[in-house]
């Protein structure tokens, strides 16, 4: 049985909120799935009910958008995954107990980003963790990972969790900003006028960076993981123009958590299950779908929005999704597509503040060639480098090559973990572009559901 609806919106970020409810009110009938148990995402997630306390502006800022789609009627999806999309615009969904799906007359993609992995020796160590896992813990469940903290990444989102951090009682031992940013900022200033939020809260987490005495190590990067069952240090080292290690630099740090923050991969799965033609967009964040001025990718009635379709954040977003909810709902027949000039002027904006940020913080190749070949590149399925050169060695030059031989890719994230970091290599070692080598293909289920959910007919 497949239930019928007009719009389907995936994702219940700023983006999917945005969305869902410019095409509620524009008289369209709305579908919101979120596989959290609150609406929100990464930017609005909202503390576990199980967990009292007062809760920030963007939480607040993220419950009032989400009242102001439940009254427009939007209906509430939550808890649930989508993990297959598939021809005339069905979505398959899981909720954990049973599978159903759902028929949209035009999709709505808003499913964010994911932290970029980045694989170095001991990066396996039970403490080391990304930036997003760590602020998931404080937000949701007033839970520090650690006690000891080095965060190592790029980007002023390092500021604001070192800076929560320090406020819910953790020692930050550094901070490292593997851009050299300071020079080239003053070439984008621009791009911050009328940021007055973004700004404010980059100043106050700075002055708590500085109360706290936190030292910010520009131009530095992490190198290695030491420790015999968890993270007891890490070696880090001064990075050059192309983020690689300066020999001689290397020096010692005691931590027991390492937050890695080294910017975010867009999540395009669902829009290539849909047939969305897809770009190579480094500065973006890696492969996404193209779109036109309507946010609608080459699959027709199927839009993407937000961080999934480009790394932009939350403010970007929520005027895209705007548009694209104000467009798809047009499509079905409520309304017209008007939000794209009323919006014309905040597009401009965030995206002048996209390229800026694309420009300070899209990491060097370094990054990709912490590796050894006794490192790990696949975790699901304990593929090392090493594995993967052999792979090579036996004539695989492609990412799903690869996966054919050596497995890697085929565990629990389905290559979201391991995928770039595979297709790295392998053009480093080929010496071709990560376009040429290619990403892995998608196959439903692309997040485990129980094996009887895959017996279900509709």
């Amino acid at each position: 049985m497949t239930e019928q609806v007009e719009i389907a919106v995936v994702g219940a970020g700023p983006g999917g909120l945005c969305a869902a409810l410019a095409a509620a009110q524009a008289g369209a009938q709305v579908a919101l799935i979120d596989n959290n148990r609150h609406p929100g995402g990464q930017y609005y997630r909202q503390t576990a009910r199980e967990f009292r306390g007062a809760p920030s502006s963007h939480q607040r800022e993220g419950a009032a958008l989400l009242q102001q789609a439940i009254a427009a009627g939007v209906r509430i999806i939550a808890e649930t995954n989508v993990w297959g999309a598939f021809d005339d615009k069905v979505l398959a969904l899981n909720d954990g107990a049973a599978t159903t799906y759902l028929q949209a007359r035009a999709i709505i993609l808003a499913t964010g980003a994911y932290d970029r992995p980045v694989a170095f020796p001991g990066w396996t160590l039970p403490g080391v963790m990304t930036a997003g896992a760590v602020q998931t813990l404080i937000k949701e469940q007033r839970i520090l990972a650690g006690k000891r903290f080095l965060l190592a990444g790029t980007g002023p989102l390092q500021l604001v969790l070192a800076a929560e951090l320090a406020r819910a009682g953790a020692q930050v031992v550094a901070v490292l900003e593997g851009s050299r940013v300071f020079p080239r900022v003053l070439q984008h200033a621009g791009a911050l006028w009328n940021q007055w939020e973004r700004l404010s809260e980059g100043l106050s987490s700075w002055l708590t960076l500085a109360r706290h005495r936190i030292p910010y190590r520009v131009g530095w990067g992490i190198v290695a993981a030491e420790g015999a069952a968890q993270v007891e240090q890490a070696t880090i080292a001064r990075l050059d123009g192309n983020w690689r290690p300066i020999r001689g630099s290397e020096e010692k740090i005691a931590c027991d958590t390492i937050a890695l923050g080294y910017g975010f991969v867009p999540f395009n799965t669902l829009s290539r299950l849909l047939g969305a033609r897809q770009e190579w967009r480094p500065e973006l964040g890696g492969e996404v779908p193209a779109r036109d001025a309507q946010m609608q990718t080459s699959a027709p009635g199927v839009y993407a929005v937000g961080d999934c379709a480009g790394i932009g954040g939350a403010a970007l977003a929520r005027v895209e999704g705007q548009i694209a909810g104000s467009a798809a709902a047009a499509q079905v027949g409520h309304g017209t597509a008007d939000a794209i000039p009323a919006r014309a002027s905040a597009l401009a904006r965030e995206r002048r503040f996209q390229r800026m940020y694309a420009a300070l913080f899209t990491p060097g190749v370094g990054l990709y060639e912490l590796s050894q070949d006794d490192t790990i590149l696949c975790r699901c399925e304990e593929i090392t480098q090493a594995e993967v050169r052999h792979a090579l060695a036996l004539g695989a030059d492609t990412t799903n090559e690869v996966k054919l031989i050596t497995r890697g890719g085929m565990g629990d994230c389905q290559g979201r973990m391991c995928a770039h970091l595979i297709a790295h290599f392998i053009a480093r070692e080929t010496g071709r572009s990560v376009a040429q080598v290619g990403m892995l293909p998608p196959r439903p289920p692309i997040f485990p559901i129980p094996i009887t959910a895959l017996g279900v007919t509709r």
